[in-house]
């Protein structure tokens, strides 16, 4: 059930090298290049950004450990609480965009 631990390992530093410098910048102001110009609050898409990241090490840590399948199946069945938590900060982001004169950013 937990595969191959290199495999996993590869894929949580390349989500870690990609995901989570992105959310931080976010957090600390920074915008892509891609959202300029649009009137957005960034600081949710940040948040989202990280619960998804969140999910990462979830579920690749207990099956790089070689866990029992119990934990595997209670860490990835966690993980859906993370992914509801990001669906939320994403719904939070585009309704703070369509609000008109909106200032807030998280």
């Amino acid at each position: 059930m937990n595969g191959n631990p290199l495999y996993h390992g590869i894929a949580l530093v390349v989500g870690t090298l990609l995901v989570l410098p992105l959310a931080l910048a976010m957090l600390n102001g920074w915008t892509p290049r891609g959202l300029r110009g649009r009137r957005l609050a960034i600081r949710p898409y940040a948040w989202a950004l990280l619960c998804l990241y969140g999910l990462m090490p979830l579920n690749a840590v207990p099956r790089m450990l070689d866990a029992p399948s119990d934990v595997v199946t209670a860490c990835t069945g966690l993980g859906f609480a993370f992914l509801v938590a990001a669906g939320a900060c994403f719904l939070r982001a585009e309704r703070a965009s369509r609000r008109p004169h909106s200032t807030e950013e998280g």
